[in-house]
């Protein structure tokens, strides 16, 4: 029993560390919908394949979230009608090369590595999101059915 007991003091230890990520990234994608319409981001990172990719990549690069505050506002991309390749490479390349990241590998590295970081983030964020477009699947098979039979 004190086992179950340790794992559950150490998730909710866990939630407390991660929760102000995650509400910094609650905020970013409140703002997002708040400034930017969702007809202007459907028309942007919603139609084509490769050009809503290298966007989103692009406009995730700068912004400073981490890993956990990027799932909320990737979220938030995709319902606003970005489609499932952008909104990928947004949560790719957005923790990998944040600036605060780039900040703490020029401390800790040289400078051409952190160069080569934001380049390798954005060349890894992009391929898989061309990937995705192409070869993925846009949603779940039982979302269209909910939606389907929802009337939608």
């Amino acid at each position: 029993m004190t086992i179950v007991y340790e794992i559950l003091k150490e998730s909710w230890y866990l939630y407390l560390d991660v929760a102000i990520y995650m509400l910094f990234g609650f905020f970013v994608a409140g703002l997002l919908y708040v400034f930017f319409k969702a007809d202007k981001i459907k028309q942007y990172l919603g139609t084509g394949k490769i050009k809503p990719v290298i966007l989103s990549a692009l406009f995730g690069i700068p912004i400073p979230l981490c890993s956990c505050g990027v799932v909320p506002v990737a979220t938030s991309l995709k319902k606003q009608g970005a489609n499932s390749g952008a909104a990928l490479s947004f949560m790719i390349a957005t923790p990998e090369s944040g600036v605060d990241s780039i900040a703490v590998s020029w401390a800790m590295l040289d400078p051409i590595l952190t160069v080569i970081r934001p380049v390798a983030a954005f060349i890894t964020a992009v391929s898989t999101g061309i990937v995705q477009n192409y070869f993925g699947t846009e949603d779940a098979p039982i979302v269209k059915t909910q939606v389907k039979e929802a009337g939608g």
